[in-house]
């Protein structure tokens, strides 16, 4: 390629008068090439050493051709509906064969093999300002898809990040969007990232409650423990969450297809495939707007102590307050009637208590709601010590 055609193109590219895409093509380079050579021309020009520049060569194509492995999951994978950033991502976390989307782009142009045709959806539209500390405040939003296939069932998927980082401190299906679900939710994420000051939501009843002032049974767990509620006033504000469950409806239903996984798939068994495919793209998938991945962002402002986050207290109510609670009354010989099962407990018939049915269906009666400033008795338990 001639020299005069490259300062040609160099000199329009930085003068805007020729689109990065327009110049790529004109000189047959990617998108790194081009900055690298415009770098090098914008350095000599400097000098004055302009007259005297030569671009150089970027050494050809030296990398080591694909595994078959990596081939064929790629051939299926596109062919399956998986983008190509999730076909890079996940060449990555099965193999560990680094790809860029463009080169998966290119591959499959050159192969023949085509995606599947995606219909066209709006964008997440508004973008908030950005949280400066970790734990200052944590998006969430839920939404309902037919993850497993157009003629299944439509389940939640409940996702939840770190507004500061953007790495994603949840993310999970549940067969419904109910408070079981979110205390299940909410527990997982606590325990493993610690208490944020504020979660930003929607207006949804199971936030919000449906009188004024009113405290909902969700609100009223994380009120327990210094959780504040932020409402978004509308659904596009939350443009953060919103643009990470756009990347789950385009990956997921493909990955559940290629897996086998189906509505009748062990429910723990499928957020266990989420649970990786959320690490994955925590620790291995850049943020455009950061520059980074999130966990590097997590992990800087942490180590220049922009961190808001309050470890999980160690207090005698906590597993308590994330169980289920029903009203019960203690019958003849103190017992309780819950379901098809009965417990027993040394109350007298007609004392008012409450059930608590654990996140893992073990159960304890206790005198009375968890209370700040009050230590818990316990009717019967079947838990372990």
């Amino acid at each position: 390629m001639g020299l005069p055609h490259v300062i040609d193109v160099l000199e329009q590219f930085c003068g805007g008068a020729c689109s990065v895409e327009q110049a790529c093509e004109s000189l047959g380079i990617g998108k790194t090439r081009l900055y690298e050579l415009r770098g090098g021309y914008l350095r000599a020009r400097a000098a004055g050493a302009a007259s005297s520049w030569r671009p150089g060569v970027s050494g050809g194509d030296r990398a080591a051709p694909w595994d078959g492995r990596v081939t064929d999951f790629l051939r299926a994978a596109v062919a399956g509906g998986y983008n190509y950033s999730f076909a890079a991502s996940e060449a990555d976390r099965l193999f560990g064969v680094v790809l860029a989307r463009s080169q998966v782009r290119r591959w499959a142009i050159r192969e023949g093999v085509s995606p599947a045709p995606k219909e066209p959806r709006l964008p997440a539209h508004l973008r908030r300002w950005q949280r400066q500390a970790v734990g200052e405040l944590w998006q969430l939003d839920a939404t309902p898809e037919r993850w497993f296939g157009g003629g299944e069932p439509a389940y939640p998927l409940l996702d939840m990040l770190d507004d500061c980082s953007r790495l994603q401190v949840g993310c999970a299906i549940y067969r419904n969007e109910n408070v079981p679900a979110y205390l299940h939710f909410f527990h997982g994420a606590f325990l493993q990232y610690g208490l944020p000051l504020e979660i930003y939501v929607d207006h949804a009843g199971i936030f919000e409650g449906n009188k004024e002032g009113s405290v909902t049974r969700v609100a009223e767990r994380l009120k327990f423990y210094d959780v504040s509620f932020v409402f978004a006033h509308t659904p596009e504000s939350k443009g953060k969450v919103e643009r990470i469950h756009q990347v789950w409806q385009d990956r997921l239903p493909p990955y559940f297809a290629l897996n086998g996984l189906t509505p009748s798939s062990d429910l723990q068994e499928v957020n266990g495939h989420i649970g990786a495919l959320r690490e994955h793209r925590n620790r291995r998938e850049k943020h455009r707007e950061l520059g980074m991945v999130p966990q590097d962002a997590w992990d800087r402002a942490m180590a220049e102590g922009r961190n808001k986050l309050r470890p999980v207290p160690k207090e005698p109510w906590w597993n308590y307050v994330w169980s289920s609670w029903y009203p019960v009354t203690a019958a003849s010989g103190g017992r309780v009637q819950f379901r098809l099962d009965s417990f027993p407990t040394q109350a007298a018939a007609g004392t008012r208590a409450v059930l608590c049915e654990h996140l893992d269906g073990k159960v304890s009666i206790l005198k009375e709601r968890p209370q700040k400033g009050s230590l818990p008795i316990v009717l019967f338990t079947n838990r372990s010590k």
